[in-house]
């Protein structure tokens, strides 16, 4: 994928030298082990834990690892796992790997996919800023989660790094909370879970569909906390 945005195109270098450099190892898609991606897997599924039947729509999909963990994971769930990436290495091997899910060769911080989904989810995607400003590395994360959040009908999951570490990289993207709670509630959600609770130096966060919550809430005493 060619492109003249800066920030994706830093992106699409980074990615695409970790996947010539460390092909066939977790490290190709820049996760540490597999102990780590499996956490942060675990972690953003529980998302849909109560749910048999759902579609699940994977942004910056990678190599698909995902679809592997939730078809080894969840046996008895009927799963439609899709994907997007912006990495055309990444694309053509997940393409090729799983013949029997739809991916996508495409920016969601451009413009959302016209299809919906259950949830969308964004694990590891917003990490490495690499060389990017953390004025544009936000700006390019909002419009990728706002985008995203277009595509769902019950909910978007996603990970970040937090700002309480005992260590600082200078190309890594530490989140500003209160930034990024507030973009949420302003821009997409009151309706909104913050996991914080596992080893990694990340939290995990959860964001529902207003539609969705007031299903699930459905006595005429919660009525009037919805707008719609």
């Amino acid at each position: 994928m060619k492109t003249d945005n800066k920030t994706r195109q830093s992106q699409i270098n980074h990615y695409k030298k970790l996947f010539d450099k460390y092909k066939g190892t977790p490290m190709a898609v820049s996760s540490e082990s597999e102990a780590h991606k499996s956490l942060r897997f675990t972690k953003i599924s529980q998302i849909f834990l109560n749910e048999n039947k759902i579609q699940v729509h994977d942004v910056g999909m990678g190599l698909g690892d995902y679809y592997e963990y939730l078809k080894k994971t969840f046996p008895n769930k009927i799963i439609e796992y899709s994907g997007s990436e912006i990495v055309e290495e990444y694309f053509s091997e997940t393409k090729t790997k799983f013949p029997e899910s739809e991916f996508y060769l495409r920016d969601i911080a451009e413009k959302p996919g016209e299809e919906k989904y259950d949830y969308v989810i964004l694990s590891g995607v917003f990490h490495q800023r690499r060389d990017s400003t953390i004025g544009e590395w936000e700006n390019f994360a909002q419009n990728i989660i706002r985008n995203s959040f277009k595509m769902c009908n019950k909910g978007i999951a996603f990970n970040f790094i937090s700002p309480f570490v005992d260590f600082y990289q200078t190309e890594v993207y530490y989140c500003n909370l209160p930034k990024l709670i507030n973009f949420i509630n302003d821009d997409l959600s009151r309706f909104f879970t913050l996991n914080h609770n596992y080893p990694l130096f990340e939290f995990t966060m959860f964001v529902y569909k207003e539609e969705y919550i007031k299903s699930l809430y459905k006595e005429k005493e919660f009525q009037k906390y919805f707008k719609i």
